[in-house]
Formats: structure tokens, sequence, C-alpha cells
């Protein structure tokens, strides 16, 4: 196949308000030449060879054209525009051409959309969950079932940043890690980020997850019930006008004292509204809604715990076409977090975070070249405070301000290659009053102002190579910055959730990537790859777990500095009765301090997934997960030993049990592997469609350990082990309107 040939550009407006379309399909009907428009609706078929074809637009909701064109010679150009008008149209085609751009139009390889049907098929535990299924993508691992924090080559889940219509969201798990905050209808897409991402994401140093709210359809909604959970939507469109809410509640407090004998007063919410007003055919106004709270207390059952925390996200944007090809967005929103966290009258933990952002952002997209500019101010009004009686209280509270410049250009000066480049400015200015006192006298023990300023630059850098039209390679280099870091123990097995800015003596933790890749398209749009990495983190900031609560803020965390490598694997089959992929991660993580360097906890040297699902016909789907899993790393204890000594008072020789400690995280767990099977059957009736699914979760009921434990009331003590989730059937139904 030639890399040269007859090129085919133009534009695809909405007929009725000529407006710009973006994501249509373009492609030459009966071979594997396609593509999809830009944001400004122009599109770009290269190395077309000569001959007759039927030239197709297809997109959503509008009616396919096709047109008969004729490529005379291998040096042509063919103008050819399309005004599309509104009608439902069929998705395979749109998914095999989006694939093409992001194929031909996408430098950084480290790059994953996903499908909101993959996330309908999958099988769930609860509900279908958004961060269930990243955990199934190459260089994505996870600590335990009891909780969906992603760890992205070799990177802590506080590395990661998690937008929501462009705006931070800091926690967005539930308690138990069964569910992330998205209800899946309520998303309208997912770009996942593993490495690499480009200069508009900053203040992370490991991936990024980039959600936006759905854009509201003609009127409709749906009703989703399961063993746990029910869920409903109602969306609406009039005119101008559009709008969507989505609500799910559990019943945990309500199904759990059915089967057991123990209440578990545990319940969350989630709402997620989001309204669209097209002022005129270039201007769009969109408004996003976001609340989610979860609550436990479970002081009625003589247990002194209580903990809650809650997520709160209001964002106005702004999108104003300027003229072809220049296109202007803009943000302001707030972004709330609280958490609380209580034992007994004897530990107090708070956290909270008001996050008031403005982004904006200038895109000029053009045919060979793409330049984009934009800024960001972010102001925080941050606190974390622990009372921990009789010892100490104290309380980090300060108010920092982070703000970035950003540049970047993406060039394809040949058909062949592709580069993009870009640049971040940071600064960053953190200013924490500080107070110490003494819980029992009430005396200041130390005030104090810790103050930081720190300017970052950024430089980001990737390239891809067409080999052919179907297979390229990609190398992309950059280095990161970031000013907050979780308190998170390292051999915690359920993260903890409360942040820290950087402040005082603690610098802003860094990384660098370096990636190279090869992939491949087919011609359904199925994919392979494969990707090589190595990050160096020249500084990093991890929780003291030997923390002296008397001076919290002179050593609440331990700085040092990291290294993580490894190659990520996969393959996708995306058309077909059956759809699913294969990814494999070979990976390893070390964390470095002034004496030594270990493994983290999180590092899984092999992680294996295979999905699948297959299409039985009239409605009737199955499908499967399989997880395999090498052990992950932990301290523990090796043997003991009597020491013997001699007691004056009784005038005889005794002895003590000395514990023989391993080497820091030098032991490791079984070996996790699972299989989750499920099925699911369609009515269709004139007002909807009613769906029934089950799944069964952990088939052949294999006990994973979270972690060990020795039961001191034999002699010797026994080494006893706390597993996972064991088989677990669920059932659910979904009714649409």
């Amino acid at each position: 196949m030639t890399l040269w040939g007859a090129t085919i550009t133009g534009s695809v407006v909405d007929k009725e308000t000529g407006e710009a379309i973006a994501g249509c399909s373009v492609y030459l009907e009966g071979t594997e030449f396609g593509t999809s428009t830009a944001s400004n609706g122009y599109y770009r078929l290269d190395r077309m060879p000569r001959g007759n074809y039927n030239l197709v637009f297809s997109m959503i909701s509008y009616k396919e054209i096709k047109r008969r064109v004729a490529l005379e010679n291998e040096a042509s150009v063919l103008y050819e525009n399309a005004r599309l008008e509104r009608a439902p149209i069929q998705m395979p085609a749109v998914e095999v051409s989006s694939r093409r751009i992001e194929f031909e139009q996408e430098v950084t390889a480290s790059s994953f959309r996903i499908d909101k049907e993959a996330l309908k098929h999958i099988p769930v535990m609860v509900e279908r969950d958004l961060f269930r299924t990243l955990m199934t993508l190459p260089g994505v691992t996870f600590v335990s079932d009891f909780t969906s924090a992603l760890y992205v080559r070799g990177g802590s889940p506080d590395q990661n940043l998690v937008l929501l219509d462009n705006m931070v969201l800091y926690n967005p798990f539930h308690f138990g890690g069964f569910l992330s905050t998205f209800m899946i209808d309520a998303v309208e897409s997912v770009e996942f980020l593993t490495g690499g991402f480009p200069v508009r994401y900053g203040n992370r140093l490991s991936a990024v997850l980039d959600v936006e709210s759905v854009d509201p359809e003609p009127l409709g909604g749906y009703l989703s019930t399961s063993l746990l959970a029910t869920e409903g939507a109602v969306w609406g469109r009039l005119g101008k006008f559009g709008g969507i809410v989505t609500a799910r509640r559990t019943y945990f407090d309500k199904v759990i004292p059915i089967f057991l004998d123990f209440d578990f007063p545990y319940y969350f919410y989630d709402i997620h509204g989001k309204g669209s007003w097209r002022v005129t055919p270039k201007t769009r106004i969109e408004g996003t809604f976001f609340n989610t709270k979860d609550k436990l207390d479970l002081a009625d059952q003589n247990i002194p715990i209580g903990a809650g925390w809650e997520n709160r996200l209001i964002t106005l944007r702004l999108i104003q076409e300027l003229g072809d090809p220049w296109v202007f967005k803009s943000w302001i929103g707030w972004s709330g977090y609280m958490a609380h966290m209580q034992f007994s009258d004897i530990l107090s933990d708070t956290n909270r975070i008001d996050d008031l952002s403005l982004r904006s952002m200038l895109v000029r997209a053009g045919e060979t070249s793409t330049f984009e500019a934009g800024s960001e101010v972010s102001y925080t009004r941050f606190i974390y405070k622990t009372d921990a009686e009789p010892f100490a209280t104290y309380n980090i509270e300060g108010r920092p301000l982070y703000s970035s410049l950003y540049l970047s250009w993406r060039y394809k000066p040949l058909p062949v290659f592709l580069f993009q480049a870009g640049g971040r400015l940071s600064f960053y200015y953190g200013s924490y009053p500080d107070t110490l006192r003494d819980s029992l006298t009430g005396d200041v023990l130390g005030v104090d102002t810790l103050i930081r300023r720190d300017l970052q630059p950024e430089l980001r850098l990737s390239a891809k190579y067409f080999l052919t039209a179907d297979d390229a390679f990609n190398l992309s280099v950059g280095n990161f910055y970031q000013n907050l870091a979780m308190i998170m123990p390292q051999g915690g097995r359920i993260p903890t959730n409360f942040w820290i800015p950087v402040f005082g003596k603690y610098e802003p933790q860094q990384a660098i990537h370096i990636i190279a890749g090869y992939e491949h398209l087919f011609a359904d749009g199925s994919r392979a790859r494969i990707e090589p990495y190595y990050k160096h983190y020249p500084y990093l900031l991890v929780f003291n777990e030997e923390l002296d609560i008397a001076d919290a803020t002179g050593n609440i965390f331990s700085p040092g500095a990291g290294r993580a490598w490894g190659a990520d694997f996969s393959i996708e089959k995306a058309s077909g009765n059956l759809t699913g992929w294969v990814s494999y991660s070979l990976a390893f993580s070390r964390f470095i301090s002034d004496t030594l360097e270990f493994y983290t906890n999180f590092d899984r040297r092999h992680n294996l997934n295979v999905l699948g699902t297959y299409d039985l016909g009239k409605n009737w789907r199955v499908n499967a997960h399989f997880t395999f899993a090498s052990g992950m790393p932990y301290a523990g204890t090796l043997g003991r030993y009597r020491m013997w000594y001699w007691d004056p008072v009784r005038q005889e020789w005794r002895y003590q049990w000395m514990t023989i400690e391993a080497d820091r995280n030098s032991l490791r767990f079984p070996a996790y592997h699972r299989l989750d099977i499920g099925a699911s059957k369609a009515w269709e009736f004139r007002w909807g469609t009613l769906t029934v699914r089950a799944d069964i979760i952990n088939l052949y009921n294999h006990k994973n350990v979270m972690l060990y434990y020795y039961d001191l009331s034999n002699e010797p003590p026994v080494q006893r082990s706390v597993n996972m989730i064991p088989l677990f059937p669920s059932v659910g139904v979904e009714v649409r309107f």
C-alpha cells in the first residue's frame, strides 16, 4: 500500500443552523480509509489511491450522505463540503472512523477513549462503574477489591488528575471502593491518559482522567435498580435549551440487616446535572452541577468510628466560535471537598478544600497545523485539622494560589510525520499560618508562617511516525510538577483521602516521563499497541508512618525520590458479535529514601486482563472478565526468637519474644486472580426498553488475600489472612423510556 496519494478535504456543517459538526465520520465506502471532522468541522483524507469511490458523511442524529468522487491521479486535491440534515443513523461506522481520526491526528499513544457501550456490558458487582473499567486497561493496577483507586504506571492515586467538565474532583470514590462517583449515563466522553499528557493538563505527575458530561438529548429517561442501589435520570431538549439530571442512592443501611445480624449505617447519594443553551449557532453556554455524599456512623454498633465525605462542583462553560478556524472556550467553577473521620473521643481528622478556578483556551485547528493557548488560575482555601487527645491538636490552614500559562502546537508537515510540542509555565504561592498547641494546657507551642514560592517550567514533546497507513511509532517525553500530596500510608490497603498542598520545607513533587510505542489500527477500528516507558521522580513526598504528632508540620511527609519502568500491551476487537480486549502490563516501581531503596507497596510485576462480550442476537448478551495479577509487596514478620534476661527481683532467668522483621516491602502476597461473568436480556416495547441482567463475581470463589495478621490466641501464633470479595451474585433491572 502506497504512503502517497490524492487528498480529499472540506468541512461539514449542520444544514439548519450552519454550525460546524465535530466528530462526523467521513470515509470511502468499502475501503479502510476514513477520518472524523475536527472541532471546527474540517476533515482531511490523505494518501488516497486513484479510483472511483462513494464518499460517505455519517454522524449520529443526522442523515447519511453519499457522494460519488473520482480521484484521477495521486497528486490531486478534491474539496468536498457537506451540509447534514438531522435524522438518526447507525453507530458502527462512526466508531470505526473515530478510531481512524484518533490514530491519524493524536500524537500521544498513551490515550484511551472509553466507549460508553463497553462500560454497560462489563460484569458488575453493585453497579456499572467507570473506574472498574479503567482498571482493566494496560498500565493500571489496584491494591484490593475494596478500593477503586487507580495506580498508573508506578504512580500513586494522588498523582492522578480527575476532571469533570474541566474542574478538579478530589475524591471520586465511595466507601469501600465498589463504585466511583460517576454515573455512566451522565457521561458523554471519557479520555484516560496514562502518561505523557499534553500541557493543557498540569499539577499532577502520573495520569489524567478527563470526563465530559453528556449533551442533553430529546425527552427520555431511565430507572435502574439492583440489590444495593437505585439510579435514574430524566433529560430533554426544547429549542435551544437542554438539560439532564441523574441521581443515585444506595440502601446498604436497609438491605444488609435483612441478610446479616448487623446494622450497617452507611449510605451515599450522587446527583449529576447539566444544562445547555445554544445562544447562537456559534455560541454555546453549558452549566454542570455535581454533588456526592457518603455517611458512615458505627456508634450504634458499639464501634466508635464515624466518617463522611462530600464532593460538590459547580461550573459554567462558554464555547464561542470566533470565525473559521478559531474557537474560544472558557470555564469558571468551584469544586468543594469535605472529609471527616472520628474515632471515639480520641482522634478527629477534618479535611476541607474550596477550589475556585478560572480556565480558558483558544484553539486554531488547521488541516496540517493546530495551535492551542490557555491559562489557568486556581485559588484554594484549604484546612487539615487533627485533634488527637490528649497529645496535641494542630491545624494546617492556608490559601494557596496556583496559576499557569501554556502553549501547544501540533504540526503534520508530511503525511508520514506528526509532531507536537508544548510548554507550560506555572507559579505556586502557598502561605500557611500554622498553630500547634498543647490540648491539655492550651499553651501555644509554636506559631509560624510557612511560605512557598515556586516557578515551575514544563516542556512536553511528542512525535508519531507512520510506517504505513495503519502502523505508527510514537515517542513522548516531558516533565511534570505537583503541588499537593495525599496522606496515604505505604502499607495501607485502603487509601485515605486527606489532601495537603505543599508548604514550608516540602517542595513540589516532580516527575519525568519517557514513553515509546508502536500501534496498529485494523480496518474495523480494532487496535493493537505496545508501549515501554520509564518514569523518573526527582522529588516525591510519602506519608511518614512514624509521624511525631507533636511536630506534625515538620515530619508529616518523608521526602525522597523514585523510579518506575515497564511495558504495556493491549489488543482490542471492536466489531462483530464478539468484542473486547486483552491487556498486559509488566511494571516496576521503587521509592528511594536517604538511606535505602525499596519497592512501593503497589509494585505489581504482572497484570493481565481479558474481557469479552458476545452478542447472541435477539437482545441477548453474555460477557466475561478474567484478571490475573502477581502478588504485591508488604512488610511483615519472618519469625521470632526468645531473648533471655536475668530478673533481679525474682532472682531467675526469664525471656521475652522478639520478632524478626523482613526488609521493607520484601515479602509478597499470593497472586490475585478472579473470573466474573454476566448476561443480559432486553425487551423492546412501544414505550421503551426493559433490561434484566445477572452477574456472578469471582465465579470459582478464589480467596484473594488482602492482608495477613497473627492469631495470638494460639501458641505459637498462627498467621491468618483477611480475604477479598468471595463469590458474589448480583441482579439488576433497568427501564428506559
